[in-house]
């Protein structure tokens, strides 16, 4: 597992966020400032990071936790 730091764009705070993947695109929400963006990590390194909407991010989390409730069942 990885800890990675992320600069949130809109206040400049570092946040941290803990991959097990080496690839991950998803939801990320800033802990100071609570704005949402799409966020993609490759090797640790963000390479992509644009905002959504509060609609978006929480579509987002519910499909996810969806996908892993299905991964698990299967296991």
């Amino acid at each position: 597992m990885n800890m990675t730091k992320i600069t949130c764009p809109s206040c400049q705070s570092v946040g941290q966020m803990s991959l097990l993947d080496e690839y991950y695109k998803g939801p990320y929400r800033c802990w100071k400032c609570r704005d949402n963006f799409l966020i993609e990590m490759i090797n640790n390194e963000l390479r992509d990071c644009s905002p959504i909407s509060l609609d978006e991010f929480d579509r987002m989390v519910a499909e996810k936790a969806a996908s892993d409730r299905r991964k698990n069942a299967g296991m």
